[in-house]
């Protein structure tokens, strides 16, 4: 077998310190490697491995601003890294986090801190064998030449070699990249006879999740995450089949027990708060935007949404507080809107978003002015890109005119949202729950919670009891069809009883107003047609 010598070898060293650079490059010389380049941070990295390609790249963890972690994700994503590089990850931090955090990313070796010459020329040479055997393989799929590295792991399969696990992984990874499922399945299938290979289970787990067998997949996973606690690509894969089979609550819990165990993978902490804000589980979706920026600052992953999310969480979670705590928490989203503004303002409806969301921040802190202000740099932006819109972003703006009191201003957005989505049954159920319910999370969850109350009193046949909660609850979510309907029906039970019932037909008739938006296919409707009859029946008697 020819083995590449390291004069033929290129080499990238990415280190902050010029003397730990220096102590590498007089390591790699002394093997007999010429050829050998320097980066001294993560951004310089990523331009040498554009502009240049290397066969070794050793890179220290602890870069300063962009870390090694993320150079190899980046790196990966763009593509700059071939699969015949060999990507080698250097750090004297061994925190559980930080291996955890840098081993998702799938580097070719990883190597603790201090380094001697010796250690590091046993681990490079074995590297390089290893890489020199597979170089045919790694080539083809660095050419998108699939169905040759295909037949070069299977000729290496046949001849028993001692690669052969790996080209077993491989290439049921290439068949699964290609939709060949059946073909990956014989593969998992066949390694498992043998041995029970964690690679091969999960890659058993996602044949059946692009199959849909969905029943047959998750069982693997659950198996894998009792295990293997620490496989958390398990997590990622189950929460997937858990959001697939409408179960977001569950997969909420289950990202939320992978982050705490790997607590620096971006795009974890992202998936997790998108999927809170969908579950309206605002306080943990605070902290995983939190984290999303606060881990992802150089990441290539990093974007407006996120530190928008993170500045509309923490206004959601704000409004409930006291003043102090409130005001210092939409001081801490007014920072989030900026950097997204400072970073991305260059797009329009990063510019909108942050405006709206400022608008309501404004408004929680009773700073009339300034909302009025944010609003209406909301307002010029939409006027120009309405029709371009994503519908959440348009009700979102709806939501914020509702918020600052401008009823009118949000209908007609809504008017022209459902014009626009009238065949979209989705959007116009969401519409239709807007108009419901136009108020913050916080308030919504007191009105729910007050409703439940209420509710109870009735059962207990506590009517005034009832109607006190209902009003206290009407508070809160003033416009919400089934609360509104809940007092009434409870007034009209009392009005025949009370020898001067004005105020309780007036709070009928305000109460019936209040739901009067719903249309003929909301689910309150019946209801609340019913009971606007039965009113006017007893105005009809008492007057």
């Amino acid at each position: 077998m020819y083995f590449r010598e390291y004069t033929q070898t290129r080499f990238l060293i990415i280190d902050s310190n010029i003397k730990l650079r220096m102590i590498m490059e007089e390591y790699l010389k002394s093997y007999g490697a010429w050829f050998i380049d320097f980066a001294a941070d993560g951004v310089d990295a990523v331009e040498k491995c554009k502009n240049g390609v290397f066969d070794v790249v050793l890179c220290d963890y602890n870069l300063g601003p962009k870390n090694g972690q993320q150079v190899l994700e980046e790196l990966r994503h763009k593509k700059y890294l071939k699969h015949a590089s060999l990507f080698v990850m250097m750090s004297a931090d061994t925190t559980k986090d930080m291996v955890l955090g840098a081993i998702e990313y799938q580097p070719d070796a990883y190597i603790s801190k201090p380094i001697t010459r010796d250690s590091l020329k046993q681990r490079l040479d074995s590297l390089l064998i290893d890489s020199e055997a597979l170089y045919e393989i790694k080539y083809s799929m660095d050419c998108d030449e699939v169905d040759e590295a295909i037949y070069l792991c299977e000729q290496k399969i046949r001849k028993r070699s001692k690669y052969a696990s790996w080209c077993h992984k491989t290439k049921a990874s290439l068949f699964l990249q290609t939709e060949r499922f059946k073909e990956a399945k014989d593969v998992y299938n066949e390694v498992l006879q043998t041995r029970p290979l964690l690679w091969a289970k999960i890659g058993l787990a996602k044949v059946a999740i692009e199959e849909k067998q969905y029943t047959t997949a998750e069982p693997i996973l659950e198996g894998i995450i009792e295990h293997n606690p620490l496989c958390l690509i398990a997590y990622d894969l189950l929460a997937d089949i858990q959001i697939k089979t409408k179960r977001k609550k569950a997969a909420q819990e289950t990202l939320f027990e992978a982050v705490a165990r790997s607590p620096r993978a971006i795009q974890r902490h992202i998936k997790l708060g998108e999927l809170c804000i969908e579950n309206q589980d605002y306080e943990i979706a605070t902290e995983a935007f939190r984290n999303a920026t606060e881990h992802g600052e150089q990441s290539i992953y990093q974007n407006a949404n996120n530190y928008l999310n993170f500045a509309r969480c923490l206004n959601e979670t704000s409004v409930a507080l006291t003043p102090p705590l409130r005001d210092s928490r939409s001081e801490e989203a007014l920072g989030a809107i900026g950097t997204a503004q400072e970073r991305f303002g260059e797009e329009e409806a990063v510019n909108f978003q942050s405006n709206m969301i400022k608008a309501r921040i404004h408004k929680t802190c009773e700073r009339t002015e300034q909302a009025e202000q944010a609003l209406t740099e909301a307002q010029d932006v939409y006027l120009m890109i309405a029709a371009e819109l994503p519908p959440e972003m348009a009700m979102e703006y709806a939501q914020t005119l509702f918020n600052l009191d401008k009823e009118n201003d949000a209908e007609m957005v809504l008017n022209h949202l459902s014009a626009l989505h009238s065949n979209n049954a989705e959007v116009m159920h969401k519409i239709d729950a807007l108009r419901d319910e136009p108020v913050s999370w916080q308030n919504r969850t007191k009105a729910a919670e007050l409703n439940k109350a209420g509710i109870q009193h009735v059962e207990a046949g506590n009517h005034r009891e009832a109607i006190a909660v209902f009003r206290d609850a009407l508070t809160y979510s003033p416009k919400h069809p089934a609360l509104n309907l809940n007092m009434t029906q409870v007034l009209l039970k009392l009005i025949p009883t009370e020898q001067n019932n004005n105020g309780s037909i007036k709070l009928c008739q305000q109460c019936l107003a209040n739901a009067s938006h719903i249309k003929s296919d909301h689910k309150q409707f019946k209801r609340y047609e019913f009971l606007k009859a039965k009113l006017a029946k007893l105005v009809a008697k008492t007057s």
